[in-house]
C-alpha cells in the first residue's frame, strides 16, 4: 500500500535549508512517527501476520526522497524555493494501513536535517496510491538512490553500481534474501530476471549521519529501469524497496510510465 504525504514547508521557524544528504534522518523521522504508539504499532503489523522483529533488518516499508518542485543547490546545502513537498509512504502491511497512517501522520509538525541546519514541515494532507496489479516485467524509478554492494577480497565492502558485471545477480539475492526474511522459505517459484536501463544512471553520494563520529558515506544509483521478475517479487520490492540499506532511506521505486 502506498501513500503520498503533502508537506507545508515551515520556514519562517528554522528557515529553508536542508542538508543535501538528508535521506537518513527522513528515515528516521518516520520510523520514529510510526513506532511511538508502541501497542498501535505492534497491533498494526500484527493484523497483518508480521511480528515487530521482522522489521530490523528488513523493513516492511519504503521511503522515498522528498520531491521538491523547486531549490538551489550550494555546496552540500539544498535551498528549498516551494512552498509544499512531496514523500511518498510504501508498506507490505495492508489491513488497517490507511487508518494507520492517516492517525499517526496527519496534522504532524516535524523537523529534519542536520547539526548545521533544519527545517519545520507540517504534514497537511495524505492520499492513498491506486491499487497495482504487478506483472512480469514493469518498469520502475528510483526514488531514492539504489545501494548495492559486495565483499572484496580482503573482506571488506563497495559499492557498484549497474555497470558492474556482477551487478544483477547482487541485485538479484537482494531481493531473495528479502523474501526469505519475511517469509522464512526460499522462494518456491522458477522465474526469469533481467534489469535493463531506461536511462543512463546517476551516481549518488550519500553521508549517513554527518557530523557525528559515526559519519559515513553510502554510494547508490538513481535510474530509470525495467525489470523482469515473479509478480510476487514485483511486489515486494516495489512496497519494500529495491537493494541494500532501505532501513537508511534507499531504495524506494516507483512505477514508470
Amino acid at each position: 500500500m502506498r501513500f503520498k504525504l503533502v508537506l507545508t514547508v515551515q520556514s519562517e521557524f528554522t528557515g529553508n535549508v536542508l542538508p543535501v544528504s538528508y535521506q537518513y534522518e527522513l528515515t528516521s523521522c518516520v520510523h520514529r512517527i510510526l513506532t511511538e504508539d508502541r501497542v498501535a504499532y505492534e497491533q498494526w503489523l500484527g493484523m497483518n501476520g508480521f511480528l515487530p522483529e521482522m522489521n530490523t533488518r528488513y523493513k516492511l516499508m519504503s521511503v522515498s526522497n522528498l520531491y521538491i518542485p523547486k531549490i538551489k543547490v550550494e555546496e552540500d546545502r539544498l535551498c528549498i524555493l516551494a512552498k509544499r513537498v512531496q514523500l511518498w509512504i510504501s508498506t507490505m502491511p495492508e489491513r488497517g494501513t490507511e487508518e494507520f497512517i492517516q492517525r499517526a501522520f496527519l496534522g504532524r509538525e516535524i523537523l529534519l536535517g542536520d547539526r548545521r541546519s533544519q527545517v519545520a514541515f507540517k504534514i497537511d494532507e495524505i492520499h492513498k496510491s491506486e491499487p497495482v496489479e504487478y506483472t512480469e516485467t514493469m518498469s520502475y524509478l528510483s526514488l531514492s538512490p539504489i545501494v548495492i554492494s559486495c565483499m572484496r577480497n580482503n573482506r571488506s565492502f563497495e559499492y557498484i553500481g549497474p555497470d558492474c558485471p556482477d551487478y544483477e545477480e547482487f541485485l538479484m539475492q537482494s531481493i531473495l534474501e528479502k523474501y526469505q526474511y519475511f517469509y522464512g522459505k526460499e522462494f518456491p517459484y522458477e522465474f526469469d530476471f533481467k534489469l535493463e536501463l531506461i536511462a543512463p544512471p546517476k551516481r549518488k553520494g550519500i553521508f549517513i549521519k554527518r557530523f557525528t563520529r559515526e559519519e559515513s558515506k553510502v554510494i547508490g544509483y538513481m535510474y530509470k529501469f525495467k525489470l523482469t521478475l515473479h509478480p510476487i517479487l514485483q511486489e515486494l520490492i516495489h512496497k519494500t524497496g529495491l537493494g541494500d540499506k532501505i532501513s537508511l532511506g534507499f531504495g524506494c521505486i516507483e512505477i514508470y510510465e
